[in-house]
C-alpha cells in the first residue's frame, strides 16, 4: 500500500509520464472554425478568392489556426513571424510535401523539386537544377533578360497607341527568358509551338486549383465519379509532357555542336548529371524524368509568376499614376539616359519601392506550397503532429495590421527612408529549404521589366474602359489579375 507521502511522487512522474507519450494533450488546442462530418472544413476552402477568405478567418480565430479536410488536418499561418519559424527556423521539421493524388498527375508522380516530398533524391534533385542554374553567370542571365525587355518594348511600340491587353505579351517575354535558358530556343507570340505550350500550362495551373479537382486528394471516393475537370487535367499534363519531352529530345541531338561557353541553356548541365551518384552517402542517381520536372518547375515557376505580376504593376500603377511619374523621374535623374543595369538597383529605391509593394500586395502564388511536418513539432507554442499539412498564407502575413499600416493600400512609399516597413517582412517566395528555386532569376526579371517599361512608356487607361481594372484578382495556384485594356504611350525619352 502507498504511504500518503509518496502520493506526490508518484503523481508527479505520472503526470511526466503523460506529458511523454501524449504531449497534444498538454498544449492549448489550436483554434479554428467547426467541423463538419465527413466535409470537415471543405465549404471554408471552396470560396473563390480562397487567400482573402482564409486571411479573414485569421482575423475570427488569430494567425494560426487548423482546418479539417475529410481526415486531414491543415494548418494555417497567417503572419509573417510564424511563418518564418515552420519555413526557416525550423525548417527540417516542415520540409516536407503532403501526399497528394493530384499533385501527382501534374508532378510525374511526385518527381518535380516544387511538389516533391522532402528525401535524399529530393536534395538530389534540387541540388543538380541549383548547380544548372548557378552555372549560367549573372552578365548572360541579364543580356538574356535585357534582349527580351528590348523586344518587348518593341512589341509595346507596335501598338501604336492602341489599347490592348497586354498579359499575353508580358507571358511571352517571360516564357522566352525560361526557354532560352532551357533550350536555347526563343518564340515569336505567333508561334503556334508556343501557344500549345501556353495553352497547356495556363490550363493545368487553372484547373489544379479548382474545387471539383483538389476534392479529390481529401475525399478518395470521389475518384470513381466522372469528372470532366480532372479528365482536362489528365489530358493537359500530357500534352505538357508530349511538348517538353519533344524539346528535350530536339536539343540532346544538337547538344554536341552547343558546347561553348556562350551556350546559357542550362539543359546541358541538367544532362551531364543523370546517371552519375549524386549522394557520396545514399548513392542516388537522377534519371531523363528528373531533368523533365526540372524543366516543368522552370516553365510554370518561371513564366506564370512573371507575367502575372507584370500585369499587376501596370494595374497598380494606373491607379496611382502619380508613382509612374516618379519612377520615371528617378530613372532620367540617376541613368542619364541610358538603359538600367541591374547593378543600378541600390540607386532606384522608389522603383526597387514599387517593385517591393507590388509583391506584398499580390503575392503571386499566395498560399506558397502547403508543406508538411515530417515529425512532432511545434508552432506558436502549438503542438504540431508528424504529417500535419501547413499552409504559408503569404498573402495574409503581407496583409496584417499589426505589421503593416494600411496594409490593402498601394503605397510604395512605405518601402522608401522614413516610411516603416522592411523588406525583411515580405516572403513572395517563400523560405528555408524550400526557398523559390529561380528567386535570383525572378529579382533580376522584376527589376529590368519594371525598369525598362517604366522609362519608355506612360501606362494610361484604355478609353473604352469604363472603369480602372479591378484589383481583387483571380485566385488559383498562381493569383492573376483580372483581363483588362491599358494604352503604352511612348515616352519622348530621358
Amino acid at each position: 500500500m502507498l504511504s500518503t507521502s509518496s502520493i506526490p511522487a508518484v503523481g508527479s512522474r505520472l503526470l511526466h509520464s503523460v506529458y511523454q507519450f501524449f504531449p497534444r494533450s498538454l498544449s492549448p488546442s489550436l483554434p479554428g472554425p467547426l467541423s463538419l462530418p465527413l466535409l470537415g472544413n471543405m465549404l471554408e476552402l471552396a470560396h473563390d478568392h480562397l487567400p482573402s477568405h482564409l486571411t479573414s478567418l485569421a482575423r475570427r480565430y488569430g494567425n494560426i489556426y487548423r482546418l479539417k479536410c475529410g481526415n486531414t488536418t491543415m494548418v494555417v499561418l497567417n503572419s509573417g513571424d510564424i511563418i518564418r519559424e515552420a519555413l526557416v527556423k525550423k525548417w527540417s521539421d516542415f520540409a516536407g510535401r503532403p501526399h497528394s493524388y493530384t499533385g501527382d498527375v501534374v508532378s510525374g508522380g511526385g518527381r518535380s523539386i516544387s511538389l516533391g516530398d522532402y528525401s535524399e533524391e529530393w536534395r538530389a534533385h534540387r541540388r543538380l537544377a541549383h548547380n544548372a542554374l548557378q552555372r549560367c553567370s549573372q552578365k548572360s542571365l541579364h543580356w538574356v533578360i535585357q534582349k527580351q525587355a528590348l523586344h518587348l518594348r518593341q512589341v509595346l511600340l507596335d501598338y501604336n497607341g492602341r489599347a490592348a491587353d497586354l498579359s499575353e505579351d508580358f507571358t511571352v517575354a517571360a516564357s522566352n527568358i525560361i526557354t532560352t535558358l532551357a533550350f536555347g530556343k526563343e518564340y515569336e507570340k505567333s508561334s503556334a509551338e508556343l501557344q500549345r505550350l501556353h495553352g497547356c500550362l495556363n490550363e493545368i495551373v487553372s484547373l489544379w486549383g479548382s474545387p471539383w479537382i483538389s476534392a479529390l486528394d481529401c475525399f478518395p471516393l470521389l475518384r470513381k465519379l466522372p469528372n470532366p475537370p480532372f479528365s482536362r487535367l489528365l489530358k493537359e499534363v500530357a500534352r505538357r509532357d508530349d511538348i517538353i519531352r519533344t524539346h528535350l529530345d530536339e536539343y540532346k541531338m544538337q547538344a554536341p555542336s552547343k558546347t561553348s561557353e556562350e551556350d546559357i541553356a542550362i539543359t546541358s548541365a541538367l544532362l551531364n548529371g543523370l546517371g552519375k551518384p549524386q549522394d557520396t552517402t545514399q548513392g542516388v542517381v537522377l534519371t531523363d524524368t528528373h531533368v523533365h520536372m526540372a524543366t516543368v518547375d522552370l516553365l510554370i515557376g518561371g513564366t506564370e509568376t512573371t507575367a502575372a505580376w507584370l500585369s499587376w504593376t501596370v494595374a497598380f500603377l494606373l491607379h496611382r499614376p502619380e508613382v509612374q511619374y516618379r519612377v520615371y523621374d528617378e530613372l532620367c535623374s540617376v541613368l542619364d539616359g541610358r538603359y538600367p543595369q541591374y547593378s543600378d538597383r541600390h540607386r532606384l529605391p522608389v522603383l526597387c519601392a514599387v517593385i517591393s509593394e507590388v509583391l506584398r500586395l499580390r503575392p503571386v502564388a499566395p498560399l506558397a506550397v502547403p508543406h508538411r511536418a515530417i515529425r512532432d513539432s511545434s508552432i506558436a507554442g502549438y503542438f504540431i503532429p508528424k504529417n500535419t499539412v501547413i499552409i504559408p498564407n503569404l498573402f495574409g502575413a503581407h496583409h496584417d495590421p499589426a505589421v503593416w499600416t494600411d496594409p490593402y493600400s498601394f503605397k510604395p512609399e512605405r518601402f522608401l527612408e522614413g516610411g516603416g516597413a522592411s523588406t525583411r517582412a515580405l516572403l513572395p517566395f517563400g523560405g528555408g529549404a524550400r526557398l523559390c528555386l529561380g528567386e535570383a532569376v525572378a529579382k533580376m526579371e522584376l527589376f529590368l521589366f519594371t525598369a525598362y517599361l517604366l522609362r519608355d512608356f506612360q501606362f494610361v487607361p484604355a478609353e473604352s474602359q469604363t472603369s480602372l481594372p479591378d484589383l481583387i484578382g483571380v485566385a488559383s495556384v498562381v493569383l492573376k489579375a483580372k483581363a483588362y485594356s491599358v494604352i503604352a504611350l511612348p515616352r519622348p525619352g530621358p
